[in-house]
This record gives C-alpha cells, sequence and structure tokens, in this order.
C-alpha cells in the first residue's frame, strides 16, 4: 500500500492546526491546482516565501502584505483607487511598488495618488 499523496493543502493544514487563515488555505489550494512556483508568481513573491508559508514559518515576512495580496490575487478583494477606480489589493500594491514615470500620466497620477494619503497606501511616510 503506498503512502497517501502530501498536498500542499495538507502540509499547511498540518503546520497551521486549527489557526490556518484563509489566505493560507488559498494559496495551498492554489498550489495544489498549479505548482507552488506558479502560486507564487500569481501573488507576486517567490517561492521560497509561498514554500515558509505552508510550512508555518511566518517569521521575517510581512503577513498582512502577504495576506493582502493573496486576497487580492486569489480571493477577489478589490480597493478603490484614487486614480484608477476599483482594482485587485494585489494590483494596488504592485502599483504602489512602482517608480514615478513621467511618460505616462496614468502612472504619474496613481504615483501621486500613493503619495498624497490613500487610505490604501502601505508605503511609510505617505
Amino acid at each position: 500500500m503506498s503512502a497517501p499523496k502530501v498536498t500542499f493543502t495538507l502540509k499547511a493544514e498540518l503546520a497551521w492546526g486549527d489557526a490556518i487563515t484563509p489566505e493560507i488555505r488559498a494559496l495551498a489550494e492554489c498550489a495544489d491546482a498549479r505548482s507552488a512556483k506558479d502560486a507564487a508568481k500569481t501573488i507576486g513573491m517567490s517561492p521560497a516565501t509561498v514554500s515558509h508559508l505552508l510550512a508555518g514559518h511566518t517569521e521575517n515576512h510581512d503577513l498582512d502584505g502577504i495576506y493582502a495580496r493573496i486576497r487580492g490575487a486569489l480571493l477577489g478583494e478589490t480597493v478603490s483607487c484614487p486614480a484608477w477606480g476599483d482594482i485587485r489589493r494585489d494590483e494596488c500594491l504592485t502599483q504602489q511598488a512602482m517608480p514615478f514615470s513621467p511618460t505616462s500620466s496614468a502612472r504619474a497620477e496613481c504615483y501621486r495618488a500613493c503619495r498624497s494619503g490613500c487610505p490604501h497606501s502601505r508605503l511609510k511616510g505617505a
């Protein structure tokens, strides 16, 4: 008799126990459906970060930021961007990290909005 297949969901359930969050469960299910590498790409993180999270190793990780990315990319959470209207939460975080671009009026407007009191901005001192 062969051993049962260890899925990413099972790995996460064993590591997190009752404390497993909807975000970690969604990430594990995405990794099961595709691959850990594809799950990482989907949320804009490294495969190592995904592996650490599924194994319950959260030290040295910005869980709030990672969970926000997961909620946007995998759970469909959106925010109302002052510059672009409703966008996925993970896209909001990606746009915040983009440098100023004078060649695109939309990017310039988004850059300014992220730094001028947007309630969704995670930028320090914005």
